[in-house]
């Protein structure tokens, strides 16, 4: 029993508790996760439809409309030699001004930009959802097996308790606050295995993979510092996010549908031939018409179009310069907190991981030559553990962080 105790104190001295996931867990890395979220992801799916959307109508708009074929017979119920009745047969075709047919197909290759703008923001959103659930899932699963090494100390050394009461070389309210430490433990236990389990859900919703595979995170946290400084993340930021180009986008879809108001104000044309029977003659002829629309005139509801149209590009202006001040404001608290984070890892980093290390090493020394007792062992042990968790969550702001600044919109 004592050389098991060793060899786990020894273990946790090292730093290098880690307990064996299940063998029926899925190992996955972060790119692998990416790459599946990409490709079965069902919003992203949904987004890519729209896109085809949006494409089926541009071509909606570089059509015509449909011709119409009309048969007209006059003259009957009038008596006479059914020979005198008279007859027609018309295709009519529609034919809208150039210049408005132009600024229509406009609009509805700007409503194809925005469609795939939409498309790359779901990305991005999927992309940063991904990123957080797996870091999460990695920071539960680091915390998981550090309880759990924990625990198997607090098991050793409450055995070792009973040995020394036996002897008379321990009290029994050592026993008590062992077994009190090991029931926390326990309760912590519980916890960072439902927190496991909610964000392995959540990555299989992301995924849309089946939730009853278990997943354990192949990569590991590491810190790598951000580089640049917040005016190229401001530049970059407004250059790139997709959020940002759909709102410019959504201005530019207004004033082409301005265009387009204001060209519907200009006259269209319908054309129409066919062949006419008329009594007393054996063969038909042939004819046409030509009808001339006038949107134009004051009674219509051109003028309406115009100024809703105006309306829907102040309202688009409007959402431009909110969605550039909201953009800036998102990246500079995601770089504020991520140089937040990074002092709070400054810390661990420094001396703190090396001080607790120095202390577990000590106390493991002096518990094997007698010169404090196992309670304190392991007070000094749950201290070290508890600095490694609060390691790992400082890890985990950090990440979180920076996935948020890489993909603020």
């Amino acid at each position: 029993m004592l050389r098991t105790l060793q060899r786990v104190i020894l273990v946790a001295a090292l730093g290098s508790a880690v307990v064996t996931p299940p063998a029926s867990a899925y190992p996955v890395s972060l790119d692998s996760v990416l790459a599946i979220t990409t490709t079965r992801n069902p919003d992203l799916q949904g987004a890519a439809r729209e896109v085809e959307a949006a494409r089926a109508r541009l071509r909606q708009a570089r059509s015509l409309e449909p011709p119409s074929v009309s048969y007209e017979v006059g003259k009957l119920g009038l008596g006479g030699d059914p020979g005198e009745h008279e007859s027609s047969l018309r295709l009519q075709q529609s034919l809208p001004f150039p210049s408005h047919r132009r600024r229509t197909i406009r609009v509805a290759e700007v409503d194809v930009a925005i469609a795939e703008a939409h498309r790359e923001s779901s990305a991005l959103r999927i992309r940063r959802e991904a990123t957080r659930a797996y870091r999460l899932l990695q920071a539960a699963a680091l915390s998981l097996r550090a309880l759990q090494t924990l625990r198997s100390v607090a098991v050793d050394l409450e055995d070792l308790v009973r040995v020394r009461i036996g002897t008379g070389g321990a009290r029994y309210l050592d026993l008590l606050r062992l077994r009190a430490e090991r029931v926390r433990l326990e309760n912590d236990l519980v916890e960072s295995e439902r927190a496991l389990q909610e964000h392995q859900q959540s990555l299989h919703v992301l995924m849309a993979t089946p939730g009853d595979e278990a997943l354990d995170p192949a990569d590991s946290l590491a810190f790598v510092p951000v580089a640049d400084s917040l005016p190229t993340y401001l530049a970059e930021a407004v250059a790139t996010r997709p959020a940002l180009r759909t709102a410019r986008l959504e201005l530019e879809r207004q004033r082409a549908g301005v265009a387009a108001a204001k060209a519907g104000r200009y006259p269209a044309t319908e054309v129409s031939v066919g062949m006419d029977w008329i009594a007393g003659i054996d063969r038909p002829g042939w004819g046409g018409e030509v009808a001339i629309q006038l949107p134009f005139m004051p009674w219509t509801d051109r003028r309406g179009r115009v100024a809703e149209a105006e309306a829907a590009k102040g309202g688009a202006e409007a959402k431009l310069h909110a969605a550039e001040r909201a953009l800036e404001a998102t990246v500079r608290n995601a770089f504020a907190t991520v140089k937040s984070a990074e002092r709070q890892l400054a810390s661990f980093e420094g001396t703190l991981l090396a001080d607790a290390e120095d202390a577990i090493r000590a106390a493991t020394q002096n518990y094997r030559t007698g010169q404090i007792d196992g309670l304190e062992l392991f007070e000094t042990l749950r201290s070290y553990r508890t600095i490694q968790i609060e390691h790992v969550r400082a890890m985990l702001n950090y990440e979180i962080a920076r996935t948020d600044l890489f993909t603020a919109e």
